[in-house]
């Protein structure tokens, strides 16, 4: 499902889309020959996240990392905050043609350069 909102197209991560993300972004990268524990090369990504967290209160926190890395299964980003493994939470990544919003799960979270390393697993469940 897609909805066009001021010319830019918001499209459901999702297998497929993240597929047309990576198919994109290998076009214009340059394969890397390293070796990984997972099953699925990831891809240098560079782009904005936009994440939403609740604080103790219960209230909407808008904040943003910078995504480093993407496959099927999940993303790397750089943030300035640190987020607790295991909390799921809504995310959307910003493209020139299309915001593609989805959800994921924190399964690690390492200090980094004055920032955190965070890896987020990608999950289809989307509430409508």
């Amino acid at each position: 499902m897609s909805v066009d909102v001021d010319d830019k197209e918001f499209v459901a991560l999702n297998t497929e889309t993240i597929r047309t993300l990576l198919e994109a972004g290998q076009r214009a990268t340059a394969e890397r020959r390293t070796r990984e524990r997972r099953d699925e090369k990831r891809w240098p990504f560079p782009g904005t996240v936009q994440l939403w967290v609740l604080d103790r209160n219960g209230d909407e926190i808008e904040t943003y990392a910078t995504c480093q890395n993407l496959n099927e299964a999940g993303l790397g980003l750089l943030s300035e905050r640190p987020f607790p493994v295991g909390l799921m939470l809504p995310l959307a990544i910003h493209q020139p043609d299309a915001t593609y919003h989805g959800k994921g799960i924190i399964r690690h979270c390492t200090p980094s350069n004055g920032g955190y390393f965070v890896g987020v697993e990608l999950t289809d469940r989307i509430d409508d």
